[in-house]
């Protein structure tokens, strides 16, 4: 049921080539994910101290290395002729990459596979506004990519984002982020229909805000909300506007106690799913989400971040019963020597499967991963991360495990070369939605990114400080 034959995507039969988002995963994206990756776009146009705890700003991967980064293009029209940003409010950062390699199953199938050098090409601009209470940036990458045996899997990936943090006052910030993008679907995700078609895409369109207060002592409120649009392309006369919708999330963390380095808190949230098409099988649903959770830091060593509670989800449509679902999220992180650092996550959660024969999917989730720098100019990570996916309905379960090593070797502040290996290996209670792959590649890349000189005012007067931005690129 790899949707080869259909003209539209309501035949509940061959509802395998429609779930999920497409938005690098699998299944419609965790709430927990998406708040995750939100929270991350508005912290990016910030000082890395302002939005980052502590023990991840000295972390392997986050910790800066000013020997190598570099300032960004000055665009300050008063001083025209400044060749660096370094305070300047207006300025510019820019990267390219290219990345080659080889995939030994491009279209992830289960047999036949085909095996294909690729190239991918990266570039990216990021222009910034600094003010005395607020930051702005405007981000534009794409990502181009092409394969040797495999014409048909070449795609033209772009995306534009704004965001801006704005200080309301000394205890309360706001953070605005909108964007636009188009996307391909990752081969073997399941929105990808089968190893037949050529390269499927989608476009999406988001607004988010996020409001931080810290007006009550040790008790911080933060609430966020995301609006997204996702719009499916056809392919080969393949009608994909059944997989058309808006999510809207909304999420608050209200912190109700503290007790030593430990802040708990109480965290509701809701989720809107709407499908423009409720006749292709996909019913309209409402999440109602209520947990409780605490956190965890212990300076710059290590930070730890947790939560359980239930979710409820209903459906607009009748027949269809209400779903109660666990709901938990964990993230540790563990800077165990000055030279490595050891990270974990965990995650279950009830999603919306945009599958007509199952109501949801329990999607179950364990990462784990180990970041070592042997030198200042040389970092060795590993990943390993298991997924399980449990449908409600008539749908075959699958369980996903993805395993790689990467090494970045920065030649100076404007240059950087990088290796990485990965494995993917798929299995299902079908065999024809089994599949393994092994990807490895090399990249090299040139910036002009991403130091930057901060101003901060003290008992002491005005202080200069260079720091990085972070997040930028992806």
């Amino acid at each position: 049921a790899d949707g080869r034959a259909v003209a539209d995507m309501t035949d509940p039969d061959q509802a395998k080539a429609c779930r999920g988002t497409g938005l690098r995963g699998r299944a419609a994206p965790r709430l927990a994910a998406i708040l995750i990756a939100a929270a991350a776009g508005l912290a990016a146009v910030t000082p890395a101290a302002a939005q980052t705890p502590e023990a991840e700003q000295e972390s392997v991967a986050q910790r800066p290395r000013l020997d190598y980064e570099s300032y960004g293009l000055s665009l300050d029209p008063v001083d025209r002729g400044a060749r660096t940003t370094g305070s300047s409010p207006v300025y510019a950062f820019t990267r390219m990459e290219v990345e080659t390699g080889h995939d030994s199953n491009v279209r992830r199938a289960s047999s036949g596979e085909t095996a294909s050098v690729f190239t991918v090409a990266r570039p990216g601009v990021s222009l910034h506004v600094d003010g005395e209470k607020h930051q702005t940036s405007l981000t534009g990458q794409a990502a181009f990519g092409r394969y040797g045996s495999s014409s048909g899997d070449a795609y033209d990936d772009a995306q534009l984002n704004l965001r801006s943090r704005i200080e309301v006052d000394e205890d309360a910030t706001l953070a605005l982020n909108a964007g636009v993008g188009r996307f391909h679907i990752d081969r073997g995700s399941d929105l990808d229909l089968g190893p037949a078609y050529g390269t499927q895409t989608y476009r999406s369109y988001e607004f988010g805000a996020q409001f931080e207060t810290l007006a009550l002592e040790n008790k911080p409120i933060v609430g966020t909300m995301q609006s997204t649009w996702y719009r499916f392309d056809d392919v080969d006369g393949v009608d994909r506007s059944g997989l058309d919708r808006w999510i809207g999330i909304g999420n608050a963390r209200i912190g109700f106690a503290r007790a030593g380095e430990v802040s708990f808190f109480v965290q509701p949230g809701v989720q809107r799913v709407d499908y423009s098409r409720n006749d292709a099988g996909n019913p309209d649903s409402t999440r109602l989400d209520l947990s409780v959770g605490a956190t965890y830091s212990g300076g710059a060593v290590s930070q730890v971040s947790g939560f359980a509670g239930v979710s409820r989800r209903s459906y607009s449509q009748s027949g269809t019963a209400a779903e109660f679902s666990a709901l938990v999220g964990a993230k540790a992180l563990w800077n165990a020597t000055d030279l490595m650092t050891v990270t974990g996550d965990l995650s279950i959660s009830n999603e919306d499967p945009t599958l007509s024969s199952a109501s949801s999917v329990t999607t179950s989730e364990i990462g784990f991963g180990v970041d070592y720098e042997p030198r200042d100019n040389v970092i060795v990570g590993t990943k390993l991360r298991w997924t399980d996916y449990r449908y409600s309905g008539d749908v075959e379960d699958e369980r996903l495990l993805k395993a790689g090593v990467d090494v970045r070797y920065l030649l100076n502040e404007y240059a950087y070369l990088g290796a990485g290996l990965r494995w993917e290996d798929q299995s299902s209670n079908d065999a024809a939605n089994e599949f393994q792959a092994t990807i490895a590649s090399l990249r090299f890349g040139l910036k002009l990114c991403c130091l930057r000189d901060f101003v901060t005012e003290d008992r002491e007067g005005r202080v200069v400080r260079q720091g990085v931005v972070n997040g930028l690129f992806r």
